[in-house]
């Protein structure tokens, strides 16, 4: 009930010029919605799309290396003839005729261990490249939903010290009633004047963070003329893993961040063979076939064809330790290679630990939140009647008010923690994006399960 509650004071609180509410906006938006439109125009999606259509045509070029390649080749010439002096001069002269060469040839790789090890490197690059693409999306979802959420949650703050200082203006009414019938101290009117104004800073703050919010999530999604779907009262995220254990296990089997730190270690492994194949012999078959008109050395020759085949090798001895310097570069980048997976695999499993923690964590607090919350508004009012029948000053009513004010805060902070963990969780531990976000978004927003289906 809460959030309902909540944002329904955002509702109606804005008007200030500085901050746009929902009401400013006719189109509304749900978290799906918002996710649907930031991935058409991601930049890092965008990016790593092309990064991997790059990585597969560089796969095709080492493969090209090894495949047959055809050549045509063509000369054609004038030549001239002539003899200075003598009697050769005088017998023929000079001569012009033209001459031409054309033909083709097939070369065919028969060994070629270096190309060989730069398709497997190429491979392992394009599998880094496609997990790359995979962790785009995982950040992407998580960018919106945090956008999201945070601008909820900068709404309802916003309403929450709207509707505390809605409450302190009319305890101050009541207080300066109570002082000029001599019926309350001057220290105790003056605290509620000084309170007041605290909340009225207060409430300039937190429309400037939800103007801030509402511009992150601007960024990512390319508009800012959309209000925001409320949430659920209730809010019930399933959660598939039993044991932190089973949730660590998971995120290092299907982690994409790990699957392109081991296709790097691949790939550098595969950059090792590959120098070493530079030590080994090329061996081509090379077939070929020429037409030639032309004569030799400019002396006449009558037409011919020549057909050729070829078995070239080439055995590199000596290359001015080039290669071994190559080799020794390739190897000190393949056991960093490794020890980044190391650190990867690390760091993947104490992300999955903790969001596990942290999920659970804020369940706890989301329910002991929700009982300070109910006990703060019963707080208010027995605070209230303890004034007006003088048993209370009303300082009380001031801590109860800011009381239920700092409940409400954490229950919305708990909230919004345990839905991140959860998504955290869902994403680390191998569950798609494209899967993901439409279950969230049903099971936060009001009728999104509806507009999912008109969309479909």
């Amino acid at each position: 009930m809460f959030w309902s509650v909540a944002l329904a004071f955002a509702l109606s609180v804005a008007g200030a010029p500085s901050t746009a509410s929902n009401d400013d906006f006719p189109e509304s938006i749900t978290l799906l919605s918002a996710y649907a439109l930031a991935h058409e125009g991601a930049p890092r999606i965008v990016i790593a799309r092309y990064e991997l259509e790059s990585a597969d045509a560089q796969k095709a070029v080492a493969r090209g290396r090894i495949l047959p390649q055809v050549s045509l080749f063509g000369q054609w010439s004038d030549n001239k003839l002539r003899y200075d002096g003598g009697d050769l001069a005088d017998l023929y002269g000079e001569q012009n005729y033209p001459g031409e060469r054309y033909g083709y040839e097939f070369r065919q790789p028969l060994l070629n261990m270096s190309n060989f090890r730069e398709i497997e490197r190429q491979g392992a690059l394009v599998r880094r490249f496609e997990k790359n693409l995979d962790q785009a999306e995982i950040e992407l979802l998580q960018a919106v939903t945090h956008a999201y959420l945070t601008a909820l949650v900068s709404d309802a703050t916003r309403a929450q010290v709207s509707v505390e200082l809605d409450a302190l203006k009319q305890q101050l009414a009541e207080a300066s009633a109570l002082y000029e019938r001599s019926l309350l101290p001057l220290t105790q009117l003056l605290e509620t004047q000084s309170r007041t104004q605290s909340i009225q800073a207060g409430l300039i703050e937190a429309e400037a963070e939800a103007a801030v919010a509402r511009e992150r999530l601007a960024e990512l999604i390319g508009t800012r003329k959309v209000k925001l779907t409320p949430l659920k009262d209730e809010i019930t995220l399933p959660l598939n893993f039993l044991s932190v254990a089973r949730v660590a296990e998971a995120a290092i089997a299907n982690s994409p961040v790990i699957s392109a730190a081991e296709a790097s270690v691949a790939a550098a492994a595969a950059t090792i063979e590959r120098e070493k194949g530079t030590w080994w012999p090329t061996i081509d078959l090379i077939f070929s076939h020429q037409y030639s008109d032309v004569g030799f050395d400019n002396l006449t020759s009558p037409p011919r064809e020549s057909d050729s085949i070829q078995l070239s090798i080439n055995y590199p001895l000596i290359q001015g330790g080039s290669g071994r310097a190559l080799i020794r570069g390739a190897e000190a980048d393949y056991y960093a290679a490794k020890y980044e997976l190391e650190a990867v695999r690390r760091s993947i499993e104490t992300q999955a630990r903790s969001s596990w923690v942290q999920f659970n964590a804020s369940t706890e607090r989301v329910a002991a939140a929700r009982k300070a919350f109910d006990t703060s508004a019963i707080s208010i009012d027995a605070a209230r009647k303890s004034v007006r029948a003088g048993t209370a000053k009303v300082t009380d009513v001031l801590m109860a008010l800011a009381q239920r004010t700092r409940s409400e805060r954490d229950l919305t902070y708990a909230q919004y923690q345990s839905v991140m963990a959860w998504l955290d969780l869902e994403l680390i531990t191998g569950s798609v994006p494209a899967e993901v976000a439409p279950m969230l978004s049903v099971a936060l927003m009001e009728n999104s399960a509806k507009a999912i289906r008109s969309v479909d």
